[in-house]
């Protein structure tokens, strides 16, 4: 029997399994599929935007922390702590160097990067292939280069964007062989291309060369490499002769990628086991302990036990939870309690991107100091089960979208969950 079984394998789910296992817990991790890792920025956004509604980002995420946790005494950040937060950021920081895959940045500065529409994104953590994009280095001009038959970034759209910005950009588009003979091409695609293909680096560097004109940086859609990324980067910086950044752009997302084989090697390193395809769809109870979790994979119910739980799902986009015709909402593993806004159409509102937000978002499992669910007001609240932790953005009381914390809970969550449980 295992140690500690977390169902779901996002960031949350995978630095819990990861800081679990290095203390010799026996630890696995069943999932439906890949989490946020695949589709989000591959950086760590810790706190964008405190209070939430701001009309400018935060530039000092310490400060905005400090505030932020006592402003929200129920946010995961207050009930993690300063020192957790900051200790997670550290061991991220270890882990990703140890791997040759730095990630720069600390929570006294947020990195302003380009997104790929041309706004700005306020970020703690980037990787190297990203930072010489950072949008306050403004007497910088910088080029944006985008491929003819490769239709998820827009370079023109971009650098349009960000000149509203005050910001000297250009976009352009170049042409490459190899992606014009392929009928269809994805970012995945494309960086294993570059993993695999020096003569494709060579051809790249030459026509944006061609491109260059006063340019003083260069920016790409992330596809420099799955596996080589750093060594792509540099390669590609000295046949310029100028810094290149990376944009994310439209998942999958290769740079949120790379962060997955990096932690999904450390979890095996350590001895844990990670499987993929395995969907929790209930679980077994006696009193005040879960004895056991169901699990279908190729339409077959399986029963998982362990001594402890992790439930890392996800919220409503991860769905870990699942709205139902009644107005209420349910979480789809342990059936845990979740208070849900009104009625079904008070959920959204009519604008898409509403600067308010959309209350169905704000629901999720409520937890005590040791993310723990429980059941009942903050005073008298009680942990439902004992032998339960729930991390991510499966937790209630965090706007973390809208605040550009997503990672930044998961990431902190889980290491807290995983380091203690």
């Amino acid at each position: 029997m295992n140690d500690v079984l977390i169902m779901g394998a996002g960031l949350a789910g995978l630095t819990a399994a990861w800081q679990a296992a290095l203390r010799g817990k026996k630890v696995q991790i069943a999932a439906k599929g890949w989490g946020t890792t695949h589709w989000h920025a591959g950086c760590v956004d810790v706190l964008g935007y405190h209070p939430v509604d701001a009309s400018t980002a935060v530039d000092n995420p310490r400060t905005a922390l400090t505030q932020l946790i006592a402003d929200q005494p129920q946010h995961p950040y207050a009930l993690a702590g300063l020192d957790q937060i900051e200790e997670a950021l550290t061991a991220l920081q270890t882990l990703c160097a140890e791997a040759g895959y730095p990630l720069h940045g600390s929570l006294d500065k947020n990195w302003q990067l380009p997104t790929a529409v041309g706004s700005m994104r306020p970020t703690c953590l980037a990787p190297s292939t990203m930072i010489a994009g950072d949008l306050t280095q403004k007497e910088s001009p910088m080029l944006l280069i985008g491929f003819e038959d490769y239709r998820d970034f827009y370079p023109s759209l971009a650098a349009d964007n960000l000149r509203q910005l005050g910001i000297d950009a250009t976009g352009a588009k170049i042409r490459l062989a190899t992606i014009e003979d392929a009928n269809f091409m994805t970012p995945i695609k494309l960086a294993q291309l570059m993993d695999s293909d020096p003569n494709l680096r060579l051809q790249l560097a030459r026509a944006i060369q061609a491109k260059l004109g006063d340019a003083k940086r260069v920016g790409l859609p992330a596809i420099l490499g799955v596996r080589h990324s750093i060594a792509i980067h540099k390669e590609l910086e000295e046949r310029l002769g100028v810094p290149v950044f990376e944009i994310p752009s439209l998942p999958p997302s290769v740079p949120g990628i790379r962060l997955h084989h990096i932690l999904f090697t450390a979890i095996q390193q350590a001895g844990g086991r990670v499987y993929d395809g395995m969907e929790g769809i209930g679980s077994h109870k006696e009193g005040n302990v879960i004895t056991a979790v169901l699990t279908e994979a190729a339409g077959r119910t399986r029963t998982q036990r362990a001594h402890t739980y992790v439930l890392a799902t996800g919220g409503i986009l991860g769905g870990g939870i699942v709205t139902k015709p009644d107005s209420t909402a349910r979480e789809v593993v342990f059936d845990l309690p979740l208070e849900v806004p009104g009625k079904q159409h008070e959920w959204f509102r009519r604008e898409f991107l509403n600067k308010d937000g959309h209350p169905i978002y704000d629901v999720g499992v409520q937890v005590n100091e040791a993310f723990q669910p429980v059941q009942g007001e903050n005073g008298t609240a009680v942990a439902l089960y004992q032998n339960l932790y729930a991390i991510g953005n499966t937790l209630a009381h965090s706007e973390a979208i809208r605040q550009r914390a997503y990672e930044g809970v998961a990431l902190v969550t889980g290491y807290k969950v995983g380091k203690e449980c």
